[in-house]
């Protein structure tokens, strides 16, 4: 894996983890209705994929150029010229919508598992 690539992908695993950090907070502040810790985790997960979708959407070439993705890298580890650019622009897009198709399954998961157990509990929800 390229140093551009690596970088990528560690920056989204950091962004996930502070989206995973504040989904538990928040499942376990409601864990006095197991249905609705679920639900509000999944909700979570599902702005994360929205998010990330929306990023996908708005990279540009321009706006990859200012990413942090794109400023972390020594001068030295950045792809060289216009066409590296666009590979690693391409490969920062391709993750994102690879990490945006995990969180979404991740909340479909979620938003089942509180149905099936809203419709075991008898939990109506708020």
């Amino acid at each position: 894996m390229i140093p551009c690539e690596r970088y990528a992908f560690f920056t989204l695993i950091r962004d996930a983890s502070f989206f995973l950090l504040a989904a538990v907070t928040l499942m376990m502040a409601f864990s006095f209705a197991p249905p609705l810790a679920l639900e509000i985790g999944a909700t979570v997960a599902l702005i994360f994929s929205i998010v990330l979708l929306i990023r996908s959407y708005l990279l540009t070439p321009e706006r990859f150029l200012r990413s942090e993705v794109w400023r972390g890298l020594a001068p030295d580890e950045r792809p060289a010229g216009e066409h590296g650019v666009r590979i690693a622009q391409a490969y920062m897009g391709e993750l994102l919508l690879r990490f945006a198709k995990s969180s979404s399954a991740i909340a479909g998961l979620l938003y089942g598992s509180a149905l099936i157990l809203s419709a075991t509990v008898g939990y109506d929800g708020l």
